[in-house]
């Protein structure tokens, strides 16, 4: 061991500290992130394809459907 590894600090969250540690939890964090990213794209995708009749059966306008789908998916 040398001296900058016992000076180092080791955050288990993000695997400072020790090379060797796998961060799953923190992968899997990304990997969640980019599935509910995907999930309001597909739906805000799915938004701006409906009708007229069918924007207003669930209570909204072609506007208003036009700007949600318009937001990014990071929104």
């Amino acid at each position: 061991m040398s001296t900058i590894d016992t000076i180092r600090p080791y955050c288990p969250s993000i695997g400072v500290g020790d090379k060797n540690h796998k961060t799953p939890s923190t992968i899997l964090g990304v990997i969640n992130w980019m599935r509910l990213a995907l999930a309001k794209r597909r739906s805000r995708i799915d938004l701006s394809e409906l009708t007229e009749d069918q924007l207003r059966d669930i209570g909204i306008t072609k506007a208003e459907a036009h700007q949600e789908a318009s937001r990014s998916f990071w929104d």
